[in-house]
This record gives structure tokens, C-alpha cells and sequence, in this order.
């Protein structure tokens, strides 16, 4: 179990008289109806499916072209780690701060005639700051999205034609980044989670997914930065001889 209790605060006591009777106004702002797992735009299902089958499919894409075979296994070690530092600090604020969704009073069944919530399980309406939609889907797309960029080696020109395609290849490496961009959103929209929550999210996740993948790998537009840095590899899974460049980058940990 987590060392953090879920905080659970009382709802904001506003009292309002009815010819002399008192009563309990309710917040418009957390008075939305909730919605079902069946009726989100991204269920919570749907959710760990594009979280883990997408960056897998993206690294055994990768695995296919890359130079170094510890490529692979550096990217799952980084996706690992930072999968398990956005869990625990998304469930540890979680359970620290305890604030409203906006559906609070929906699902606690709140009076208000006694300005108390009646209903029996009601311990996720005190889980809304920050979003576990938003931190989880940042971590895992926005990585996916660190790796794609990284292999394409865009810090160079890519030309077709003779015609730079840098730009649109960058856009493409990602479109992971914008799925998470999307599924984040849709907690508002569901009325699951406040804007704050959903900022909050994405800066954990986010950040976690930029750390870790920068501690393998060299920043995505250095000349070398589809291979590992020089301390990950070891001298008998360099690239061939011919390459002096490329070895030379993985040396210096990636700078030319």
C-alpha cells in the first residue's frame, strides 16, 4: 500500500435559507453528470492498450534499422523507469491533495438537505488533481514520440528530391505526442478532470519521458542521436569500423 492516505476533504459548505429553512447550494461547477467507462472518449481501457502497445510497436519498428542492438533494450529500460516514476507521483498527489471532480456531487450523492455525501464508494471523486489519463498518456506517447526523432537523425537535412523534408518528418515523429495531446483533452471534455489537473498531468508525465529517454540517448537533433550514449554500449556493439563519425559521436556521448 501507498504511505499517502487518500485525502478526503469536505465539500464546500454554502448555506442557503429557503423561507427560513437552511439548505446546502450546490456548485454548478461540480454538479456534472459522470460519466461511464463506456461513455468516455478514452476509457481507462482504451487507454493502457495505446499506452503500451504503441511505444512496443514503435520500438520493434526501431529495433528493425538501428545500428546498435542495445538501442532496444535502453529504450524499454527508460520507458520502465519512467512508467513507474509517473505512477507513484500521480498516485501520491493524488491521494495527497483529494480534490473534487467535477461530477463530486453526482457521485457521492450529495444532500442538500444535510450537506453530506450519502452514497457508499465514492473515494474516486476525491481523485481528480492531477489526471492519470493525462500524466500516463504523456509519458508513454511523448517518449514514443523522443525515440521517433531520435532514429530519424533530423538535426541534418533529409532530403528528397532535393528538397528538405526535415519539417514534415518532425510533425510525423509526432504524432504520438499528439494523440496524448488529444486523449488529455478529452478529460475535459468528459468533465473528469478540471484544466489544472490536466496541465499538471501532462508536466509529470512529460517530464519523466524527457528525462529518461535523454539519459540513454543524445538530444534528438545532435548529429548521432539514434545511438546510445557512450557509457550504455559496450566497444563490441559499435558500429562497423567505417564509420568514424558515428563512433566518434558515441565517444563523446553523442556530440560531434
Amino acid at each position: 500500500g501507498y504511505a499517502v492516505h487518500q485525502r478526503k476533504r469536505d465539500p464546500p459548505e454554502v448555506v442557503a435559507y429557503d423561507q427560513g429553512s437552511p439548505y446546502w447550494a450546490i456548485s454548478p461547477l461540480m454538479n456534472n453528470e459522470y460519466k461511464n467507462e463506456s461513455e468516455q472518449v478514452v476509457s481507462g481501457t482504451a487507454l493502457w492498450l495505446i499506452c503500451v502497445f504503441v511505444p512496443l510497436a514503435i520500438f520493434l519498428l526501431l529495433s528493425a534499422v538501428d545500428a546498435v542492438p542495445a538501442a532496444t533494450t535502453l529504450r524499454l529500460q527508460g520507458f520502465l523507469y519512467a512508467f513507474g516514476a509517473t505512477s507513484l507521483v500521480t498516485e501520491c498527489v493524488k491521494r495527497y491533495c483529494g480534490y473534487w471532480r467535477p461530477y463530486f456531487y453526482d457521485e457521492c450523492d450529495f444532500s442538500s438537505t444535510t450537506g453530506k455525501c450519502e452514497g457508499d464508494d465514492y473515494e474516486s471523486a476525491y481523485r481528480s488533481f492531477p489526471s492519470g489519463h493525462s500524466s500516463m498518456s504523456m509519458f508513454s506517447l511523448l517518449y514514443a514520440s523522443w525515440c521517433l526523432l531520435g532514429a530519424a537523425r533530423l538535426g541534418r537535412p533529409l532530403r528528397v528530391g532535393g528538397v528538405d523534408v526535415g519539417g514534415p518528418a518532425v510533425m510525423a515523429c509526432l504524432a504520438p505526442f499528439g494523440l496524448a495531446v488529444f486523449i488529455a483533452a478529452s478529460r475535459v471534455v468528459d468533465n473528469d478532470h478540471w484544466p489544472a489537473d490536466v496541465v499538471t498531468g501532462a508536466v509529470i508525465g512529460g517530464g519523466f519521458a524527457t528525462l529518461f529517454y535523454h539519459r540513454y540517448f543524445p538530444f534528438v537533433f545532435e548529429d548521432a542521436s539514434h545511438l546510445p550514449r557512450a557509457g550504455f554500449v559496450s566497444k563490441s556493439s559499435l558500429p562497423p569500423a567505417g564509420s568514424e563519425g558515428e563512433l566518434e559521436a558515441v565517444r563523446s556521448g553523442g556530440a560531434t
